[in-house]
């Protein structure tokens, strides 16, 4: 299994740079990871916009934005939901 993120060192328009749990300091291009979602309508297309980009999170295991999308909480209602990625992904993405 591949370390999770400790903390965010630092972010720029789709550069988010974390340390991870074995103590690698590693930048996530976002730009290039999402590439082929530039121009689309899709929820993946959204954190091409700096103004939500620069909201980026972490939990402690990986990068996640708040109320990105929605789900159905257990009792039948629309909720707000984060949208995140596998930190096993964002770790061999990193560089």
């Amino acid at each position: 299994m591949n370390p999770r993120i400790a903390k965010i060192v630092d972010v720029k328009p789709f550069l988010v740079t974390v340390e991870w749990t074995n103590g690698q300091t590693k930048t996530i291009d976002f730009a290039s990871f999402l590439s082929a979602e530039k121009g689309r309508d899709s929820i993946f297309a959204k954190l091409l916009q700096r103004e939500i980009f620069a909201r980026v999170k972490t939990d402690g295991r990986t990068l996640y934005w708040d109320a990105m999308t929605e789900m159905i909480d257990t009792d039948g209602s629309t909720i707000a939901a984060p949208m995140d990625f596998c930190p096993d992904v964002l770790y061999d993405f990193a560089k």
